[in-house]
């Protein structure tokens, strides 16, 4: 069954320039599905509409066009959700420290959410149930944590909690927003494995949304890659990987680092297309090694090469 299913979305920002009404593309009509326990990788640099895609989905911003299902059910157009729909979708930040209210306890920003859904029949069941989550997040004793702040504590404990907080609501679907990307990577794997089984165990969907292929490879069974709001590939993570067809994703991964193997780094030429201009052809034309007349005329569509494996370039299809 399907948790998520995005059709022809779309998220235009207006901004007006020398008297001028312009738009921003940050989503320019992406469609995909997501699987019931499936993990999807969204990869792209910075701009792309990563995240922009993650507040759509999880209702924090209405699209322009295109609708997005939860489980059959149309939630777009509003952002008024049902209580119940809207605590089995659930949002995990980039930055943990503006996730918690400074002024509330840990003990109290994790009270609240179990308070507002009715899990628990009592305060003190609540409170169990929180230290039982905190102990299996490596957050022991319990007791030590819940009542202290969130300034007290280091960045990869308060993510920890980020990540606790929405599990404990025990959500159908998870957007985890590059939630190790401010963490040291001494602690990122302690923190990526903790969110995997906790998504294990409850069968959580997610959307992974990373800037690193190898991470985004690791963590997901599929990936999707972004480019200027577009979506460019889609294949299974370890496809991607051996079989990357899209030039854009051919480049992510020659820079990728890896340990045992030299790449041959494939140069970037040109420049990004701006934001604020009509496009027209492939977004990617301009920085493209590969080009061709075709790609600075038409869009290319996003076809499937191989099974389950979909590129949008006039070159490779």
């Amino acid at each position: 069954m399907k948790t998520i299913e995005v059709k022809n979305l779309k998220k235009y920002f207006p901004l007006r320039k020398l008297g001028k009404r312009y738009y921003i593309r940050a989503v320019d009509d992406v469609s995909f599905s997501i699987e019931e326990g499936e993990i999807v990788g969204i990869l792209g640099e910075s701009g792309c509409g990563k995240s922009t895609l993650g507040f759509l989905i999880s209702r924090l911003e209405r699209e322009t066009e295109g609708d997005v299902f939860f489980r059959n059910q149309k939630i777009s157009g509003t952002l008024r959700l049902p209580k119940d729909t809207r605590r089995r979708i659930q949002l995990i930040l980039q930055n943990p420290y503006d996730s918690f209210d400074p002024r509330f306890t840990v003990g109290e920003s994790l009270l609240i959410p179990l308070r507002i859904h009715k899990i628990g029949s009592h305060d003190l069941e609540r409170k169990r149930k929180i230290y039982e989550y905190m102990e299996m997040a490596g957050l022991s004793p319990a007791t030590n944590y819940y009542e202290r702040y969130p300034h007290e504590l280091s960045g990869g404990q308060v993510q920890r909690l980020s990540i606790l907080r929405a599990m404990l609501l025990k959500p159908d679907f998870l957007v985890a927003d590059e939630c190790v990307s401010m963490l040291d990577v001494s602690v990122r794997a302690d923190v990526i494995n903790f969110l995997l089984n906790f998504a294990s165990l409850s069968k959580t969907s997610m959307m992974f949304i990373t800037h690193d292929i190898s991470l985004g490879s690791f963590v997901s069974n599929r990936i999707i890659v972004m480019y200027l709001g577009k979506v460019v590939e889609i294949a299974k993570a370890k496809e991607i990987v051996k079989n990357p067809l899209h030039p854009y994703t051919r480049i992510l991964l020659s820079y990728s680092p890896v340990l045992f193997e030299k790449r041959k780094k494939i140069p970037i030429k040109g420049y990004v297309q701006p934001l604020l201009e009509k496009p027209k052809g492939c977004r990617f034309f301009q920085r493209c090694p590969f080009s061709q007349k075709e790609c600075s005329e038409i869009d290319p569509k996003l076809v499937e090469i191989e099974k389950g494996h979909l590129v949008a370039c006039h070159v490779v299809s």
